[in-house]
């Protein structure tokens, strides 16, 4: 009873240290509070991170990976449950759009997304956000390709297409990835250059400039042009 007052009361500290997280809507990745080294250590497996469902994964037929890269462990830090956590092996399942953490000697788990706010996968930033934050928004975790003025988001998903053949049904993983951008309080898709260059209009001749000095061309690579476009207009 003793250890599990203390564990509350912690968790309670934590979570009131933690409330600075969101800010205009998006969780801070700034000197996060993480659990003290102690607390690693005395509970280890147990701590609430490794409790969620197993994953049952898909068809071995299907070509390519549900995963946001290659099917590899990557190490990352995770806000859940309103604690951060670090030191995390983790993957990424875009096709369902849940996180899964490896548990050293058992199986990996699925952290439920009703408490799961964000997540870094190397140096690579995911928020959660949706029509909670604007109806134009579905729910998911959108990666942050820039930050400042203007913030750049990318919500990425894969789907299994289905092909018909003479004996054999085939399938893959498809991309499909939406970007956003945050300004002044308000989401914009981003669907052609003409919609990138309305959201930074106002510095949008000196970063057409830097754009085709660089080759970098909305259609061809759409990521490249907002996130090089978003960060420009982001340094003064």
């Amino acid at each position: 009873m003793k250890i599990k007052t203390v564990v509350l009361t912690l968790l309670y500290t934590l979570t009131a240290a933690n409330l600075h997280a969101q800010q205009d809507g998006f969780l801070s990745f700034t000197a996060p509070a993480y659990l003290p080294e102690t607390f690693y250590k005395t509970f280890g497996k147990d701590l609430p991170i490794y409790n969620g469902r197993l994953y049952q994964g898909y068809l071995p037929t299907i070509t390519g990976t549900p995963f946001l890269d290659e099917d590899q462990w990557t190490g990352g830090i995770v806000f859940f449950d309103s604690t951060w956590y670090k030191d995390v092996q983790l993957k990424y399942d875009v096709v369902a759009g849940e996180l899964m953490v490896d548990n050293p000697g058992r199986m990996p788990v699925i952290l439920p997304n009703n408490r799961l706010y964000g997540f870094t996968l190397g140096q690579r930033k995911f928020v959660k956000l949706g029509p909670g934050n604007s109806s134009l928004l579905s729910s998911g975790f959108y990666e942050m390709l820039s930050e400042g003025t203007l913030t750049a988001l990318a919500l990425r998903k894969k789907t299994i297409k289905e092909t018909t053949g003479q004996s054999v049904i085939e399938r893959e993983f498809i991309w499909n990835t939406r970007f956003f951008i945050y300004k002044d309080g308000t989401f914009y898709p981003v669907n052609s250059k003409r919609n990138l260059y309305a959201i930074i209009k106002e510095k949008k001749a000196a970063i057409h400039k830097v754009l085709k000095k660089n080759d970098i061309r909305f259609r061809k690579n759409p990521e490249a042009a907002i996130r090089t476009a978003t960060q420009l207009y982001n340094q003064d």
